[in-house]
């Protein structure tokens, strides 16, 4: 279950939060999703969302609307989490405070075997806080190794999740495709698709930001669009969204 919520700032409180900022939105939610009943592994959510400025790794918010998106495959866990937010008078992140004004369920897609996504917030491939030092090396989005290892780190999350092996051995077929336009673009433009970022325990890890197809099972899609896709999915990192035609 996906939900859109909408705060708005707090004018007195700071109108700017690093550009890295999941690790800050991981401690605000997860004082609340900690009390919570249900698998804390099984949550996802995006970066904030709002009329910005990027300067010197900062993002300044140029508008008092800001939106974040949060899911989970338990709709009472996704449920509960709003009810937590809206039940105080703001939502801290950082030094900015957002007030909860709304709130609206995002239906699913159609899952397809074939679909387009992008990233709205960074994908991880390797957990820094278990492989410190490859977690910092680039994998060519383009290669099927990162494909791979993207297959590998689904199905590992869902025969976590519950699945039997035999769905697990439904799920074989699995592709990701980044897209070259895009990867082309950003090259010669000497803009970056990867970046490091920190874990919540403050180690450095390498995340994507890149539209991609994705060729798997429809229950594969589903999993990814309801907990994310990578690692360090309850820390806020992997969500992705709809390519929109």
């Amino acid at each position: 279950m996906r939900i859109k919520i909408s705060f708005l700032r707090e004018h007195s409180s700071a109108n700017s939060i690093p550009l890295h900022h999941q690790k800050l939105l991981a401690d605000s939610l997860g004082e609340y999703s900690d009390t919570i009943t249900g698998d804390r592994l099984m949550f996802n959510f995006s970066s904030l969302k709002g009329t910005s400025k990027i300067t010197n790794g900062f993002m300044r918010f140029l508008s008092s609307k800001i939106t974040l998106v949060i899911s989970s495959r338990s709709q009472e866990f996704a449920e509960a989490l709003v009810t937590k937010i809206f039940d105080n008078p703001f939502l801290a992140v950082g030094k900015m405070n957002l007030i909860p004004k709304t709130y609206e369920v995002i239906p699913d897609p159609s899952f397809q075997t074939k679909m387009r996504y992008l990233c709205i917030s960074p994908l991880i491939m390797v957990n820094p806080d278990k492989e410190p030092e490859r977690a910092q090396e680039l994998i060519d989005p383009t290669s099927q190794a990162f494909s791979d290892l993207l297959y590998n780190i689904t199905l590992d999350r869902m025969e976590k999740a519950g699945f039997t092996e035999a769905q697990l051995n439904e799920f074989a077929e699995f592709e990701a495709q980044p897209d070259m336009e895009y990867i082309t673009k950003i090259n010669e433009s000497g803009k970056k698709f990867a970046r490091f970022y920190k874990s919540a325990a403050g180690n450095t890890m390498l995340g994507f930001l890149l539209p991609f197809t994705l060729h798997a099972h429809p229950e594969v899609h589903k999993f990814i669009w309801e907990v994310g896709l990578g690692v360090l999915t309850e820390e806020g990192y992997g969500m992705v969204d709809l390519v929109k035609s």
